[in-house]
């Protein structure tokens, strides 16, 4: 039994505990204590931390109140583990002092811990009010003043016009108020010359990338709209269009991973990219061709991306009235109903890159934030900044959920040209419709209607023609296109550097429309030679 008032067993003693300092191998000047209350608020820090992180003379430790988490404070836990970052308990972080505390919520008793700390906002700006009031998220009067002390030593700002909600909502912190502008938004427009990278990532190829970005909460474009990825899938043909869907945060503490998989798994199956929430989400803005969202911070750093820009209809009631994301909201038109093929091919056509600016330099003073937020770190900490002074580095790639589409529906439009379609968004409107199915990867169902089984070997198709009597023909990828069998007529070689499932649906579609098989022909403006082997 340990001794009332000594420290817990559990308590690490390095490297916060000033009586075991001598035990660490490097010997910083600093302690930087970094409190984080929510994935997103893991995520902000993580843009500003790296600024400091790699000085020599700092020493950063993360701290989390496990007592008195936040309501989506589920898997910060695990995310700190995965950054493999030093984290001390918060009580043990209360009984220490530290030169600078990092923080991105108000709502932690910071008032707790010993040091001067520098606020910042968890989005962009200070655009939402708290549920179900009109208090300002981040400028909450009850949690930046304790016993009459303004309890920031800095609170950051991403614009100047923030000044006067600032005093409005709490006078007495407005001489602590500093301009910073915004380091997500600076850091991603130092990523704009990897979005191929991003794209790679994403498995994107020449697709255009359809991005659905939706907050948290009942008026969040996935609460309203659950069924959308599914709609994008069933109308946007999948050689043309990639989905791609990131949640905020949230989402994910407020469900679990487990089920948010779950609820989406035959989206997944049909080709639908998932974001995790740990990174990735700015990189996927960065992609995108077209981005959905709603009222959340994701469809202004879209807008100030130069994405097009679609938003769910109505305004929430959390948005600040005037603010940003309000004015957004007004000059930007609603995801529809239906015809979203025709609203995004319009919406990606008739876009200008600018045309969000005036919006998006309301929320964000300029594009110097790294400066800015350097002189305001260095200085709390009293340290001289290094020189050259570090940069923001471009965003990771991203780490999507995906799965390979194993059974696709495919014939030809109205215009003659060949489109696919995850099978089970059974599409309509195609001439000579068909499926195509994996023989490893297609559920059963799928198989017993499927006109094309695909194999990854030649050397399966008399079995695959045996166990799949319904199939007309079986084919394989070959060496510069596509190795097929039809029942009853033999083995064909389609040439073409071209996904070979899709020489597989072409040839079917020869033999369905009666056309002369053997030859040269056009797939989508690509040709392709036919011959029997």
């Amino acid at each position: 039994m340990r001794e009332k008032g000594s420290h817990p067993v559990v308590w690490p003693k390095v490297p916060v505990e000033p009586g075991f300092r001598s035990w660490l191998t490097n010997a910083p000047e600093r302690q930087l204590l970094v409190v984080v209350r929510t994935l997103t608020t893991v995520n902000r820090l993580q843009d500003i931390l790296t600024l400091t992180s790699a000085d020599l003379r700092i020493q950063t430790t993360f701290t989390f109140d496990e007592a008195r988490p936040g309501i989506l404070s589920a898997g910060v836990s695990d995310a700190l583990r995965a950054l493999r970052v030093a984290v001390t308990p918060w009580e043990q972080a209360a009984k220490n002092t530290f030169d600078l505390i990092l923080a991105a919520s108000e709502n932690d008793a910071l008032h707790e811990l010993n040091g001067p700390i520098l606020l910042v906002p968890h989005g962009i700006g200070y655009q939402k009010y708290y549920p179900g009031g009109r208090v300002t998220s981040g400028m909450d009067p009850d949690r930046l003043v304790h016993h009459d002390r303004v309890i920031p030593a800095a609170i950051a700002l991403s614009h100047s016009v923030q000044r006067e909600q600032l005093k409005s909502a709490c006078p007495e912190a407005l001489d602590r108020a500093v301009v910073v502008g915004d380091p997500c938004h600076d850091r991603m427009m130092a990523s704009r010359h990897r979005v191929a990278a991003y794209r790679a990532a994403l498995g994107a190829g020449d697709r255009k990338v359809v991005v659905i970005a939706s907050t948290w909460g009942r008026h969040s474009l996935y609460a309203r709209q659950p069924r959308l990825p599914h709609r994008l899938l069933s109308e946007l043909p999948l050689d043309d269009f990639q989905i791609v869907l990131t949640l905020h945060p949230g989402v994910w503490a407020a469900h679990g991973p487990w089920q948010l998989e779950s609820w989406l798994r035959p989206e997944l199956a049909a080709g639908l990219t998932l974001i995790p929430p740990d990174h990735g989400w700015q990189a996927a803005l960065l992609a995108a061709d077209c981005v959905l969202s709603d009222q959340g911070s994701a469809a202004l750093y879209a807008a100030a991306a130069g994405k097009p820009v679609l938003l769910a209809p109505s305004a929430a009631p959390t948005t600040v009235d005037d603010s940003p994301l309000a004015m957004l909201t007004r000059a930007t038109a609603e995801v529809a109903d239906s015809g979203l093929r025709e609203q995004i091919d319009a919406a990606i056509e008739n876009h200008s890159p600018e045309r969000y600016r005036p919006i998006v330099d309301q929320a964000v003073e300029d594009a110097a934030s790294g400066q800015r937020l350097g002189d305001v770190l260095y200085d709390l900490l009293d340290l001289k900044q290094p020189d050259p002074r570090p940069d923001f580095p471009p965003v990771p790639e991203p780490a999507p959920v995906t799965h390979p589409v194993a059974a696709l529906a495919a014939g030809w439009d109205e215009t003659g040209k060949l489109v696919r379609f995850p099978a089970s968004t059974r599409p309509e409107g195609l001439r000579h419709r068909h499926v195509l199915a994996h023989a490893d990867q297609a559920t059963l169902r799928d198989l017993d209607g499927a006109a094309i089984v695909f194999a990854e070997a030649s050397d399966r198709f008399d079995e695959l023609l045996t166990h799949w009597p319904l199939a007309r023909l079986v084919a394989a990828p070959a060496p510069g296109g596509c190795l097929a069998r039809v029942r009853d007529l033999g083995d064909f070689l389609l040439s073409a550097e071209i996904d070979p499932t899709l020489l597989a649906s072409h040839l079917h579609l020869l033999l369905a429309s009666h056309a002369d098989v053997e030859g040269t022909h056009a797939v989508n403006g690509r040709p392709v030679t036919v011959s029997r082997c």
